[in-house]
C-alpha cells in the first residue's frame, strides 16, 4: 500500500520504546517541485487522522487504546521544501493539538525526521 491508496492504513504497530501507537504510511514515488503528490498526501493524512480520532484504531487494536499516536511516513526520497512545509502546517494546526506526532524517514536510512 502507498500514499496514493487514500482509504487504507498501510500499517499499525506498537512502538514499545515510546509506548505509542505507530501508524505507518509508505510513499515509494519521487516528490516533485510542482507538488503533484500533495493531494494524495493530504487525502491519506485525513484518513489516518480520522482512523486515530474517530475510534477505529481503538476498535481494531484495543491494546493501543489511549496510547499516544505517531504517524510515520516512510519515503523513497526526501520530501521537497513544499512537502515539508505542508507537513509542518498539518502537524502544527491539526495533529499536535490532538497529541499526535508526525515524522518521516527514508526507506534506506535509520534516521527519523520530525516535522
Amino acid at each position: 500500500m502507498t500514499v496514493e491508496e487514500h482509504d487504507s492504513i498501510d500499517m499499525v504497530a506498537h512502538n514499545p520504546e515510546r509506548d505509542e501507537a505507530l501508524l505507518v504510511m509508505v510513499e515509494h514515488r519521487e516528490w516533485s517541485d510542482r507538488g503533484e503528490l500533495l493531494p494524495d498526501l493530504q487525502a491519506k493524512l485525513n484518513t489516518y487522522l480520522a482512523y486515530a480520532t474517530e475510534g477505529q484504531l481503538a476498535k481494531d487494536f484495543p491494546a493501543l487504546s489511549g496510547k499516544r499516536v505517531h504517524i510515520k511516513i516512510f519515503v523513497a526520497a526526501p520530501p521537497t521544501a513544499r512537502e515539508l512545509q505542508f507537513l509542518r502546517l498539518v502537524s502544527e494546526h491539526h495533529l499536535q493539538p490532538l497529541g499526535i506526532c508526525l515524522s518521516w524517514k527514508l526507506l534506506t536510512d535509520n534516521v527519523e525526521h520530525g516535522v
